[in-house]
């Protein structure tokens, strides 16, 4: 059936019945671009390259019903005879679990959950429903995701990754920066808010690190809904626990992360966040690796008043790209051997937002537009993918110096929101290959 996920449990189209000046609210109506529900009846490769077809018995998943009953709301009554089938292509998300994989993982039988993609969704005749899908996911998973108060119960486990000691957890770790050949990696932390349960208030979500609090105990201002540096190294055959990058004067309830360092860990870049929102661009120094840092001092760049996530590169260090904040959207600057900066070109600079600018071996720029990582190399704007015949997620991609890992991030699909990871990948020209959360990643 067709479904609205932005209700909190579930939203029903209602079919006006001609002539009687009533409504059947037991009769779900097919909207436009409206989630799918059903369970799958077949799936077969189509004629199309890199295309499959999916045929959905339309119909309440059994978790749903049980719902809607606890509620006291009715159970829509549905014609069995309506088939849908939906396209599964090379850009369709699927995920069964955690992780975004790949069709492979469904199975007949299994109820599911089918996002369309805006415009594709079309009635034929009155027993057929043909929709392309921007998403696919296993129902029970697209129940933890987006309708966590229909589930009689959350799992015990669902907010327990709070390890300080480790790099990934149930809160926010973003912008990888790989240094010494990926061996030591910065990145960007802080805690969700928690989700408030028969009127209690919850604890944040994540692992409370070493910098969260304040000389008091009290969770300092930035920790929770903001983020802050962190650093983390391989020793000893392990990684270490991450600890803060500090800055001296830098004000507590600001936001701030490294876009940049140098490879000798002497210098980088630092975006900071006001409480407002607008972004400033700023960079440090220190005299060696085990130095602390100086005090954060303003960039100067042109573009508005919210510029931020910067990188330097070339052989004296002497270009530089950023990104420009603006309504909502950003766009990519670029200034070189000291000249005035300037957008970058319509291929890289669209009306869609862009972002995480990160320059690699041979000028290779990678870039993020909305939901998507892409790379500008020999002049072509192309979409970088980790192995698979859908699309598996990844933001903020960023080389390392020899340009043979990749480091960046991908989603974990929890409970009530969108957790993401950091992982890491073998790198080849500009094929990927298969991620490792950097926990589990050990450098050669």
């Amino acid at each position: 059936m067709t479904i609205n996920r932005n209700f909190a449990v579930l939203g029903l189209a209602v079919l006006v019945v001609a002539g009687c000046n009533m409504q059947d609210t037991t009769t779900p109506v097919p909207q436009p671009d409206s989630l799918i529900m059903g369970r799958i009846a077949a799936v077969r490769e189509s004629a199309g390259k890199d295309v499959w077809e999916v045929d959905v018995n339309e119909g309440l998943p059994e978790a749903m019903q049980g719902a809607m009953q606890r509620e006291s709301k009715p159970v829509p009554v549905l014609d069995k005879d309506v088939k849908v089938r939906i396209r599964v292509t090379a850009d369709t998300v699927c995920v069964a679990g955690e992780r975004a994989s790949g069709l492979d993982d469904f199975r007949v039988g299994q109820e599911v959950a089918v996002n369309p993609v805006p415009g594709t969704t079309a009635m034929v005749g009155t027993k057929l429903l043909l929709a392309d899908a921007a998403e696919m996911y296993l129902f029970s998973v697209y129940q933890m995701r987006f309708l966590p108060r229909s589930l009689q119960a959350i799992p015990a486990d669902a907010f327990t990754r709070d390890d300080p000691k480790l790099v990934n957890s149930a809160g926010l770790e973003v912008t990888p920066l790989p240094a010494a050949g990926g061996t030591t990696v910065y990145f960007a932390a802080g805690l969700f808010p928690g989700v408030p349960a028969s009127g209690k208030d919850a604890p944040p979500v994540g692992a409370v690190r070493p910098g969260m609090r304040d000389a008091t105990g009290a969770l300092a201002p930035w920790a929770v809904g903001g983020y802050r540096p962190y650093r983390t190294s391989w020793e000893n055959g392990a990684w270490t626990q991450p600890q803060p990058v500090e800055f001296p004067g830098l004000a507590p309830d600001l936001n701030a992360r490294l876009t940049w360092i140098e490879g000798g860990e002497t210098a980088c870049l630092v975006e900071v966040m006001q409480p407002s929102g607008v972004r400033g661009l700023y960079s440090s120094q220190r005299p060696d690796a085990k130095a602390s840092w100086a005090a954060l001092v303003k960039v100067d760049v042109p573009g508005g008043p919210s510029v931020g996530d910067a990188q330097r590169f070339g052989r004296q260090l002497k270009a530089l790209v950023w990104t420009v904040y603006d309504q909502g959207s950003s766009d990519l600057w670029l200034s070189t051997e000291g000249k005035p900066g300037q957008p970058l070109e319509p291929r890289i600079n669209t009306m869609g937002p862009e972002y995480a600018p990160r320059v690699g071996p041979n000028n290779r720029l990678y870039f993020c537009r909305a939901d998507r990582q892409l790379l500008f190399a020999g002049g072509v704007v192309q979409e970088v993918r980790l192995p698979g015949a859908q699309r598996r997620p990844l933001l903020e991609a960023a080389p390392s110096a020899d340009g043979k890992l990749l480091f960046f991030r991908v989603p974990r699909y929890a409970v009530g929101s969108m957790d993401w990871d950091l992982a890491v990948a073998p790198l080849a020209g500009t094929n990927v290959g298969e991620p490792v959360l950097l926990d589990g990643w050990k450098p050669e």
